[in-house]
């Protein structure tokens, strides 16, 4: 697919071709795969070592994979969702650790921007900035963010309080704004206070999202990033991630890509 495929600005109306649907572990995805086999039936193709699920899920031709952990392999995958299923639009869904400071575990980040936190070629180029690219902070696809944003708040309205009841957390909460991501699992409070003294509008730091966002900008394909928050990335943030990442966070993923995806094959 061309460099020119995609408008990047979510104006258009959706084309039949598929939304690509990416997690980096398989319980951020969910039933979605089984959802997609009792809907339509599964096509899975194996390319790059990594198996992409095609098929129709909730009224929404997607192709669904597992971009696995870090930066590296989660660009390899956005890649071969753009070149070898010509995905019209991505979506990434997960959880990550909380940065700002009135995000909790159980609350919902989408990304309205992303950003490299361990990228530094200084003194040859600032700090964050991506070489050659000259930016740093890579847009969400406004109009894909602003569905994944009204998902999340159908998703509080109708079953946040009784999934707080369920998993003994507060109701969640949504928010927007930064998301960061690094090669690099944040579990100390010495290292959310560096991320937060280096960037005080981040509100969720995760392994990801910064890495897909450049290479859906330098694509011109329209990307969106939703991220429930598993720990607040301190010393306790390794339990805290591993019973979230099994108890909740499939249930928040089904929840929020089903009116998600509801919404997006209505309007197919």
């Amino acid at each position: 697919m061309s460099a020119g495929v995609g408008n990047g600005n979510g104006g258009a109306p959706h084309s039949h071709r598929p939304l690509g649907i990416l997690a980096a572990l398989p319980q951020e995805l969910g039933d979605l795969i089984e959802a997609m086999r009792a809907e339509s039936g599964v096509r899975t193709i194996t390319h790059g070592q990594r198996d992409y699920h095609l098929g129709t899920v909730h009224g929404a031709p997607c192709v669904v994979t597992l971009a696995r952990v870090g930066k590296v392999a989660a660009a390899a995958t956005v890649s071969a969702l753009i070149h070898a299923f010509d995905v019209d639009a991505v979506v990434f869904t997960g959880v990550a650790g909380g940065v700002g400071a009135e995000v909790r575990v159980g609350d919902i980040v989408v990304a309205d921007a992303l950003l490299q936190h361990d990228l530094d070629a200084s003194p040859l180029f600032p700090r964050f900035e991506v070489p050659l690219l000259g930016v740093s902070r890579f847009a969400a696809d406004v109009a894909l963010a602003d569905q994944l944003a009204a998902a999340c708040e159908r998703f509080v309205a109708e079953a946040g309080a009784a999934s707080a009841a369920r998993f003994g957390t507060r109701e969640p909460r949504v928010h927007r704004g930064l998301i960061i991501s690094g090669d690099q699992f944040v579990a100390s409070a010495a290292g959310v206070e560096a991320l937060r003294a280096a960037l005080p509008d981040a509100l969720a730091v995760e392994m990801e999202g910064a890495a897909i966002a450049q290479v859906c900008h330098e694509y011109g394909v329209p990307c969106a990033v939703v991220r429930t928050i598993s720990d607040t990335a301190d010393d306790h943030a390794p339990a805290s991630f591993v019973s979230f990442l099994t108890e909740i966070a499939g249930v928040y993923s089904n929840a929020i890509l089903t009116r998600f995806l509801d919404t997006r094959g209505a309007a197919l």
